[in-house]
């Protein structure tokens, strides 16, 4: 068997306005042709796990490209195209073919198409034909579209949040390609969606959070063999774009009304949970003082609305200014993307005092700049290896990176921002975060996985590309009345999708 894969990753945002170009996927993970598996060997990648399982299989694997270019606004066009045009030029060049493994996110966006992946599986489709199988797989908050449905032939979506699965996400896709190129199954995939949006942060699938009890659902319906594959998508929801809702996706055994059932029962559990999925927030201020009178021996702040892996810069000063108004007598630490302030720094020198601006220089639609007077602590190069997650392995880059100091508060300053799992920025630059009383963290997830018996985490609320109150934002192009800005009393479907 003769098997094609490739990947291009992104996530986007249309309430933030960064555009990421190519110099922005090289910094994370950008490949091509004999590239590939050196850039993604050992890595815990979908696509990583997509190569692995074709090769145990016994198959021949022919890698084509890959592009993983984290969270942010758009991709920027040229780019975009270029990137799907050797993914479609690359791939039909290997004809013939058995089969075609790709690892995408599901919600991203590019300058000129709000459906890249859509496009990018319908060229597929109509230069393979309609008999090579099309496995794809999916992060747990894909926009999936009609396109995407009908176009592929096997679509699964990651199962964790905070996600530790995309390994093993490719790894169920690409089995199911398999099973299907040895004529084991034959896939039928149904799709529904509902007119709804869920607040990211509380979405996790761990504890006793609704999702982690859908996960038991769609985790049961596979068990019992109603179905090969059960997917939710709670969706990005930071995506001002038409149609875009919840989904439950299943596959099944050549049984499409199997298909339809569970597809629907996943979404509509969603619905019937979604006010469990609200979580308490604080204005800035309020967290910081929250977390000084606090039982426990740390607190980590969550600046939701600044999310750097939902696609916002990682240059919102809020969180610092009400550390610096609160508690610069304690241990704490505070991360704000700051290009000119990082070059300033390094300009002056370890020991040096510095007196600038901080923030809002990458978006300064929602906060003013913080004035800050502060010790050059420490700089650094910014390189840094994540630890776990789907990054688990993968270089991270900063830039040029310094720590400054305001009594006990320590403030990093990187160049570019960067995806956060756990604590490597800070790690990176020599902070840990266990001797601090109060850390700031720009991701209103991914800090669950640092909570132990002493460490207890606040969320802020306010205006960001990110901002956890979905009912804050001014849609424009998505239309009203949805979930949560419209109480509805029961769910609109938006449309029937099938393969």
């Amino acid at each position: 068997m003769k098997v094609a894969v490739a990947s291009f990753e992104f996530e986007g945002n249309t309430l933030s306005d960064q555009l990421h170009r190519r110099e922005d996927f090289a910094r994370k993970v950008l490949a091509e042709g004999a590239g590939v598996i050196p850039a993604t060997e050992g890595r815990d990648l979908a696509v990583t796990g997509g190569i692995e399982t074709l090769q145990v299989a016994g198959f021949t694997v022919h890698p084509v490209l890959v592009a993983h270019g984290g969270s942010g606004g758009r991709v920027e066009g040229t780019f975009y195209r270029e990137t799907r045009d050797r993914i479609i030029t690359g791939i039909a060049a290997l004809t013939p073919l058995d089969g075609v493994f790709l690892a995408l996110h599901g919600a991203m966006i590019s300058e000129g198409e709000d459906d890249p992946e859509g496009e990018i599986l319908w060229r597929l489709r109509e230069a393979l034909g309609p008999d090579v199988p099309i496995a794809a797989s999916l992060d747990l908050h894909a926009h999936v579209t009609p396109r995407m449905v009908e176009a592929a032939t096997i679509l699964v979506g990651y199962e964790t949040y905070p996600h530790v699965d995309a390994h093993s996400t490719g790894v169920r896709a690409a089995q199911l390609l398999v099973e299907t190129l040895l004529g084991k199954v034959r896939p039928t995939m149904r799709l529904k969606r509902l007119d709804a949006l869920l607040p990211v942060a509380g979405g996790a699938t761990n504890g006793d959070m609704p999702m982690a009890q859908l996960r038991v659902s769609a985790r049961k319906a596979e068990q019992e063999r109603r179905v090969l594959s059960a997917s939710y998508f709670p969706v990005q929801p930071w995506l001002d774009i038409p149609d875009l809702g919840i989904a439950g996706l299943a596959i099944t055994n050549d049984d499409a009304a199997g298909a339809e059932q569970v597809a629907d029962a996943i979404v509509r559990e969603m619905w019937d949970r979604r006010r469990e999925f609200e979580i308490p927030l604080l204005a800035p201020d309020e967290a910081v003082l929250r977390a000084l009178g606090h039982s426990a021996r740390r607190v980590l702040i969550s600046d939701a609305p600044d999310c750097v892996g939902g696609g916002a810069p990682g240059d919102a000063p809020a969180v610092l200014a009400a550390l610096l108004r609160h508690a610069t007598h304690v241990p704490a630490a505070v991360l704000v993307v700051d290009p000119p302030a990082a070059a300033a720094a390094k300009a002056s020198g370890i020991g040096a005092t510095l007196r600038t601006e901080l923030g809002s220089k990458l978006d300064p639609r929602f906060h003013p700049p913080v004035e800050v007077e502060a010790v050059v602590e420490s700089l650094h190069d910014g390189h840094f290896v994540y630890g776990g997650g789907i990054s688990a392995g993968t270089p991270g880059n900063m830039g040029n990176t310094a720590v400054l100091r305001v009594g006990q508060l320590r403030i990093v300053v990187p160049t570019f921002a960067t995806y956060e799992y756990a604590d490597e920025q800070y790690r990176a630059v020599g902070i840990d975060i266990g001797s601090c009383r109060i850390i700031a963290l720009k991701n209103p997830m991914n800090f669950r996985t640092m909570l132990d018996e002493e460490t207890d985490w606040l969320m802020i609320s306010g205006a960001g590309p990110t901002t956890p109150s979905l009912e804050s934002i001014d849609w424009r192009v998505k239309q009203r009345p949805f979930w949560p800005c419209d109480d509805l009393p029961q769910p609109r479907y938006l449309g029937e999708h099938r393969q």
